[in-house]
């Protein structure tokens, strides 16, 4: 387990195990938040669109269920394709 000593200003060094896990740099901000139970959470947080779901765990694949990157990349390729044979007919 990482600990990490509050300063008299109240501030934290991260743990370098915790920096390297989490791919934690410079420059890249971090979050403080209390769960559902009031455990102190941390969290890695950028202003990207998605960075809200940096940290979250990937879901174990089941079957016949596909990831929302694949949905897409599927969705994407359909849309392509209907194009290409509406193009074709005219």
């Amino acid at each position: 387990m990482a600990a990490a000593t509050v300063t008299s200003k109240g501030q934290i060094t991260l743990p370098v195990e915790i920096r390297q896990a989490w791919d934690i740099k410079q420059g890249d901000k971090v979050e403080f938040y209390a769960d559902h139970r009031g455990t102190l959470c941390v969290r890695r947080f950028n202003a990207g669109p998605l960075d809200f779901l940096d940290g979250i765990p990937e879901r174990p694949a089941l079957p016949g269920v596909v990831s929302d990157e694949e949905a897409v990349a599927r969705a994407v390729a359909e849309r392509d394709a209907r194009s290409r044979s509406e193009a074709d007919a005219a």
